[in-house]
C-alpha cells in the first residue's frame, strides 16, 4: 500500500492543506524527536559532496525559505561543487512560530528543521550529512539535547532522525474547525 506521505507530501497534497487552512480548517499530528547530540556521529558526506555552515544566500536556488530565519539561526547546506543540493536550519536555545501548529515553542539545546535535499540527490546520503552536521554544530555550541519536530505523515524524515539515534518523546496534536480548535502534547512511551 501506498504511505500517506505520498499522497500529502507533494504539491498537489500541500494545495489542499493550505486550501483547507484557509478556510478555517487544519489537523496537525508532530512527533517530537530528541537526541543527545554528542551521540550522533561526525558528519559523512558521500563523494564529491561537502556539508557546512554557509551564508543563506548559497541555498536561493532551492527556494530555501531564508525569510523565516530567527536571530541566530544558520544554515547547513551540502554542496556538490558550488551547488547547493541540500540544506537544514538550526539554532539553539531559541523560539519559533510552528506554522502547522499555529504557535510558538521554545526548544532548550539545539533545534532542527527545514529539512531538504533536491530530488535528484536524495538516496545518497546528503541528508544524513546535514543532521550530523547540525549535531556537530550544536556540540560546538554546547548543546546537551538536539530536538526536530516531525509531522506524522513525513516518513522520509522520521526515518532519518531514528536512524540518527533521534527518539520520538512526545506527540503534539492540533485541530482546527473555524473557530473551535483544540491542541494536545503527550508522551510517547
Amino acid at each position: 500500500m501506498t504511505g500517506l506521505w505520498r499522497l500529502t507530501r507533494n504539491r498537489y497534497g500541500r494545495t489542499v492543506y493550505d486550501g483547507l487552512a484557509a478556510v478555517g480548517v487544519t489537523a496537525t499530528w508532530m512527533r517530537e524527536y530528541v537526541a543527545d547530540p554528542k551521540s550522533v556521529p561526525s558528519p559523512d558526506p558521500p563523494s564529491g559532496v561537502s556539508v557546512g555552515e554557509v551564508d543563506p544566500s548559497r541555498v536561493a536556488a532551492l527556494d530555501a525559505p531564508v525569510g523565516e530565519l530567527v536571530d541566530g539561526e544558520r544554515v547547513v547546506a551540502t554542496t556538490d561543487g558550488d551547488e547547493a543540493v541540500g540544506y537544514l536550519f538550526c539554532s539553539t536555545d531559541a523560539t519559533h512560530r510552528i506554522h502547522p501548529l499555529e504557535r510558538r515553542l521554545s526548544f532548550d539545546g539545539a533545534y532542527i528543521r527545514r529539512v531538504f535535499v533536491a530530488p535528484e540527490h536524495r538516496q545518497r546520503g546528503v541528508a544524513s550529512a546535514l543532521v550530523r552536521a547540525a549535531c556537530q554544530w550544536a556540540r560546538e555550541r554546547d548543546a546537551d539535547r538536539a530536538t526536530a519536530l516531525v509531522a506524522l505523515d513525513n516518513r522520509p524524515s522520521r526515518a532519518l532522525f531514528e536512524k540518527h539515534g533521534f527518539v520520538a518523546e512526545r506527540a503534539h496534536r492540533y485541530v482546527r474547525l473555524g473557530p473551535l480548535s483544540t491542541r494536545s502534547v503527550a508522551e510517547i512511551e
